[in-house]
């Protein structure tokens, strides 16, 4: 129940209140910005739920023939899908610190705190997931798909109260934002090309 408040909490916060959350996260000793207690509490309980979403929506043929929800559940689709959104999505924040270390930290030699980076991924692929799940459960509307574009609006707000960033802000929100927006896609479709 603890992890269901946390997640609605911080969803509502960085959908409603994004900015005045980065505030509050940057603050010392906020046990929601320590990585192992967000991961434990947040984002592997909303994964989870993503992941069995991903596979009922998969196994009745939503996603990949557009059937309706009374179509014959497929299992080997339902496993695919919920396999490949979970890895993409375990493995998506890893990928965005490590673009936006090697293509801002270097190049412009601004250091962040690895942990700070790697809570700011964390929750900015939250919003990412959330977004993309709700556009699934949508699949004829694909128009919607602009609306994961909110996640540039997220990296915006949190750069600087969060993690500082005022110099080359602009470079780092181009860098941040498109990371966190490709990174479950690069991963999703290398996985698609392993499974074939």
């Amino acid at each position: 129940m603890e992890e269901l408040r946390y997640i609605m909490k911080y969803l509502h916060g960085l959908f409603a209140h994004t900015e005045e959350t980065w505030c509050h996260l940057s603050e010392p000793d906020v046990q929601e910005a320590d990585l192992s207690y967000m991961t434990r509490c947040y984002y592997y309980p909303l994964m989870g739920v993503g992941t069995l979403l991903i596979f009922l929506l998969h196994g009745n043929g939503i996603l990949l023939h557009k059937q309706p929800f009374d179509a014959s559940f497929n299992f080997e689709f339902a496993m695919k899908g919920a396999i490949s959104f979970a890895l993409s999505y375990v493995l998506a924040p890893s990928l965005a610190v490590l673009v936006i270390k090697l293509l801002f930290c270097r190049l412009t030699g601004f250091k962040i705190e690895k942990q700070t980076l790697e809570v700011f991924a964390y929750y900015s692929t939250s919003v990412v997931m959330v977004l993309s799940l709700f556009c699934s459960c949508l699949p004829n509307f694909t128009f919607l798909t602009f609306i994961l574009l909110y996640a540039i609006n997220i990296v915006y707000q949190g750069s600087e109260p969060f993690l500082k960033v005022v110099v080359n802000r602009g470079y780092f929100i181009t860098i941040a934002s498109a990371a966190i927006l490709f990174s479950p896609w690069v991963i999703k479709t290398v996985l698609a090309i392993f499974v074939k």
